[in-house]
């Protein structure tokens, strides 16, 4: 029996210790390859046949037999398990979580989230909340102390949405912002207020990212009115082209209607904000690509990679996702889709340095996917469907309806490879994916 009170060997067991070290089943499957000693290296089946055999483990559909049981005893003990709690055990409190975090206003990976995690709970009755409940009390008027205190728990609310499914995370950002909204009913110094209307711009945005992955049509709507409007009374121009960034996502497979809202957010920044420009000329890029146009998408995305050079990725909340690796992937999957396949492959050789166990989940579900279709496109069959499977098992984690589309594009491609390992994959797909009911575009 493990410490956590389940066999190690069990479904319970490889399930939790795997998401306890924040790996992935390609992870755990590779980790697996590298404990066989030689002998049982050669007669262990390809990557992909692991990974199915560490699917149906986890499912409990049949145990591992004496051979996978011996692997997972050496990973285990070769790889211990870290001090910390696993993400199942994730503190209820994501206000105490997203304050502590956003405190850093750095990148955090998966593991550092579970350190945080830990200490979350106990750092949060140091935290000025109590100057907060007064204030919404009407004991007294918020101070610069506690603005600060709301800004850093947006801050911290971007960074969390990539490791905690938007179902998890959507009530404390509500209760977030309804925080943030009743101060504002207050009276308050014009500094102080439009401090908060940044704050509850801010929060708007991400909230209403996370009502339309729930596909609440009203509430994605509610909050993109209320991401409007706190932008026009902040004079915000960036929240407004945010918002417009993330709306692209949200029109399902209009391509022409996506590049309209990134138009209209690229229009509303100007030269400015280069983060926030950064994404979204790369976001231009990655959709006239789509519509063919060659010229165009290698102009935006040229554009796009001269100002990320020289932009600041935490200058505002939503640009936090957009570190070295990520905006590779936008690169790649323009290249990808003009068929640029040199160009593909130095987008993948950048991918590739900042890819790792703790690379956070979201972000595996977009940039694995879109791996798996560039290492098709080259010819590399089997790095394809492993890359796929990570981002099958991340996307299948968050339910995050951007994973879903774009390994839609990755299961349609592989479908007519008569190769064993593509068609695996595919039928894996097929019975995994939920319903293709997708969010309303608005």
């Amino acid at each position: 029996m493990s410490e956590h009170g389940v066999r190690p060997d069990s479904a319970e067991g490889i399930r939790a210790k795997r998401i306890h070290r924040c790996w992935t089943q390609n992870e755990l499957a590779r980790q697996l390859e590298l404990a066989a000693d030689p002998r049982t290296r050669a007669s262990l089946p390809s990557r992909s046949s692991i990974i199915r055999e560490i699917r149906f483990h986890e499912a409990g559909t049949h145990q591992p037999g004496p051979v996978y049981s011996e692997l997972y005893r050496r990973v285990w003990a070769r790889n211990p398990e870290p001090a910390e709690g696993s993400p199942t055990e994730l503190p209820t409190d994501h206000i105490a979580l997203a304050w502590t975090i956003g405190r850093l206003n750095l990148r955090v990976d998966r593991r550092t989230v579970l350190q945080l995690a830990a200490t979350a709970v106990a750092s949060a009755a140091l935290d000025p909340a109590q100057r907060l409940l007064r204030a919404l009390a009407g004991d007294h008027r918020p101070d610069a102390t506690t603005i600060a205190h709301l800004e850093d728990r947006t801050r911290g609310f971007h960074r969390l949405e990539e490791h905690i499914p938007a179902k998890d995370l959507y009530p404390a950002l509500i209760r977030h912002l309804n925080e943030v909204s009743a101060l504002l009913e207050s009276g308050l110094p014009d500094l102080h207020r439009r401090r908060l209307a940044v704050v509850a711009g801010e929060s708007a945005i991400l909230a209403a990212w996370f009502a339309w992955e729930q596909g609440d049509e009203h509430m994605t709507a509610s909050h993109i009115r209320l991401a409007d409007a706190a932008a026009k009374h902040a004079n915000d121009d960036s929240i407004a082209a945010c918002m417009a960034g993330y709306r692209s996502y949200m029109a399902g497979e209009n391509s022409i209607q996506r590049t309209q809202f990134i138009q209209r957010g690229l229009g509303r920044i100007g030269e400015g904000d280069p983060a926030t420009r950064a994404w979204l000329l790369a976001r231009h890029a990655e959709e006239t690509a789509l519509l063919g146009d060659h010229r165009g998408a290698l102009n935006s995305i040229r554009q796009a990679a001269d100002v990320y050079a020289g932009a600041d990725i935490n200058a505002r909340p939503w640009t936090c996702f957009l570190d070295p690796g990520r905006f590779a992937s936008m690169s790649l999957t323009v290249y990808s889709r003009l068929r640029r396949h040199d160009d593909s492959a130095t987008a993948m050789g950048e991918i590739a340095l900042h890819l790792g166990p703790t690379t956070e989940v979201k972000k595996l579900c977009v940039v694995a996917a879109e791996m798996a279709l560039a290492q098709y496109r080259l010819g590399d069959v089997t790095e394809a469907v492993d890359s796929a499977r990570s981002a099958l098992d991340a996307t299948t984690a968050m339910n995050f309806p951007l994973g879903w589309e774009r390994l839609d594009n990755v299961a349609a491609e592989l479908k007519p490879s008569r190769t064993q390992a593509a068609r695996e994959f595919h039928s894996e797909y097929v019975a995994t994916r939920p319903s293709r009911k997708q969010p309303s575009p608005l």
